[in-house]
């Protein structure tokens, strides 16, 4: 995944929830949202990217699906862009795990997957 794509996606999800790529490093405000991703494939001209949320509460499991629903509603039918750089990107909701055991009753947590493709101009 470009730094570029990553710093367009780390942009839209902290408009939307409390998020942080990575892990969570400031101070815990719930729910909050953690990122990652994993390549998939790419053929030098179109790259495609499994971009996992994970979202955590102590409170109730239905903030977590409040939140999974308004990333749902913002990706579900695809967010696209044209990157500086003249890359194009599309981002969609692919799925969602809920209910994911955490060893803490109290913590509840969801993971959220999404599908980022991005293609180069050449």
């Amino acid at each position: 995944m470009r730094i570029e794509t990553l710093n367009f996606i780390n942009t839209q999800l902290s408009k939307l929830v409390n998020y942080e790529f990575e892990q969570w490093k400031s101070e815990v405000i719930y729910p909050y949202w953690v990122g990652n991703f994993t390549e998939v494939s790419g053929d030098g001209d179109m790259a495609e990217t499994s971009f996992m949320l994970e979202g955590f509460t102590r409170g109730t499991y239905l903030e977590l699906l409040e939140e999974k629903e308004i990333i749902e509603k913002k990706y579900k039918h695809g967010v696209k862009t044209i990157l500086p750089s003249g890359a194009g990107v599309v981002i969609l909701f692919e799925n969602a795990l809920c209910n994911i055991p955490t060893g803490d009753a109290e913590l509840k947590k969801i993971q959220i997957y999404l599908n980022i493709k991005e293609w180069s101009v050449i």
